[in-house]
């Protein structure tokens, strides 16, 4: 064969005569003028602000609390939180020459709230005594949050260290990779569960809450069940490890013997650990909440009520803060003003201008040109006539 016809039959990169590769398929190129402009402003801002003013309406009747105990470990005796230090949002007007302010302090105790935590090492915990008054009744469900500010676990090192497969229960030595510092110990030990996240779970326990001046003693109790993702329940199941083969993660060794687990303080089963199940789900900012109990049967009556809180987590090592809230919920959600009355703005903004432009148009309209004009309304589409294509492709060539 001729290097002329090894020339021909070289595969060639021009794309194939169709309607799909040169871009000769219809399509919709619309002319927007007023006629049709003016009516999507008007449609849009009819339908964005009643749908924002149902968010901004439901809203309101929300009823939320907000208590900042970061600095509770200062106070032996009970002080009262400044204005800034707790927030209240209720459904009605707030009465505040009758309304006393929240109030903390401190004391010091040898046992966890925790049911399911000992004290092996006999530590001494600062226990936060909250007071606090419901202004008015919150009805179910009922919702308990922990809030941190400044606490960042959006840096991908920090989102990719743990280890899938010792949470499903497989007894990994050594742990995965990912878990990096925190795989194992300097003498070797695995620890379970590795990873930063697991490490730096906020560990601050709370009671339920008891009444102060009711006429009979009240409490109100916050489930921990239920407040996992069900997606997430299936990403954990019992340990397959023996408790002499792993040791807890640093932050944790307090809570056992000498650091280490034995046949007395085993490892947690984190299938039934749902708060520890929240911790892993990170978040995407900074100052974030995360759930920490539920009551969907029984409403927070008004009145003056009381919680403890184990200070375990130390937010001042790194100048943020720790809050609890507790707040009430709606069909459509819990407390967020942003979400009403970004539709409201957006939806305001759309009539204003449909408003503005109707007028200019009725005053002073602009003239407009013939659209049978345009190019893509021409036969083919207004692509120009390449007479090439008209031209027969030559298969072959003659030798000489």
């Amino acid at each position: 064969m001729s290097e002329t016809e090894e020339i021909v039959n070289k595969k060639s990169r021009k794309p194939t005569d169709g309607a799909f590769r040169q871009q000769r398929l219809p399509a919709w190129q619309p002319v927007l003028t007023p006629r049709t402009a003016l009516p999507t402003f008007f449609v849009i801002g009819i339908i964005f602000t009643p749908i924002g003013g149902l968010l901004f309406w439901s809203n309101t009747r929300v009823v939320e609390i907000k208590l900042d105990y970061t600095n509770c470990y200062k106070y032996s005796s009970p002080v009262y939180l400044s204005k800034r230090q707790y927030t209240i949002q209720l459904s009605q007007e707030l009465n505040t020459t009758s309304f006393e302010p929240p109030a903390y302090h401190y004391q010091e105790t040898s046992t966890f709230i925790n049911s399911n935590w000992q004290n092996p090492n006999n530590i001494s915990i600062p226990q936060c005594i909250i007071d606090f008054t419901v202004p008015q009744t919150m009805e179910p469900p009922i919702f308990i949050y922990y809030r941190l500010t400044d606490f960042y676990q959006n840096h991908r090192q920090y989102i990719n260290s743990f280890d899938a497969g010792q949470l499903l229960g497989d007894a990994q030595s050594p742990p995965g990779s990912n878990c990096g510092p925190l795989r194992t110990t300097d003498n070797g030990s695995n620890i379970y569960p590795c990873g930063l996240i697991a490490n730096s779970m906020f560990n601050d326990t709370r009671s339920n809450l008891t009444s102060v001046n009711a006429a009979t003693d009240m409490t109100f109790d916050f489930s921990a069940s239920g407040i996992a993702w069900p997606t997430d329940k299936e990403k954990y199941a019992p340990t397959k490890y023996t408790p002499d083969s792993v040791v807890p993660p640093p932050n944790w060794a307090q809570r056992y013997p000498d650091g280490r687990y034995d046949a007395d303080h085993p490892p947690p089963d984190l299938s039934q650990d749902e708060s520890f199940m929240v911790w892993m789900r990170v978040a995407a900012l900074p100052d974030f909440r995360k759930i920490w109990g539920r009551n969907d049967a029984e409403p927070l009556v008004e009145g003056r009520w009381r919680m403890q809180i184990d200070m375990n987590f130390n937010t001042t090592l790194y100048g943020g803060q720790k809050w609890v809230v507790i707040s009430t919920s709606t069909p459509l959600g819990g407390y967020n003003p942003y979400l009403g009355i970004t539709y409201m703005a957006i939806g305001g903004i759309c009539l204003l201008l449909g408003m503005i432009f109707t007028i200019k148009h009725c005053i002073k309209p602009r003239s407009l040109g013939d659209t049978t004009y345009l190019s893509w309304n021409q036969p083919g589409g207004g692509l120009p006539n390449n007479k090439r294509l008209n031209k027969p492709v030559v298969k072959s060539l003659h030798q000489d």
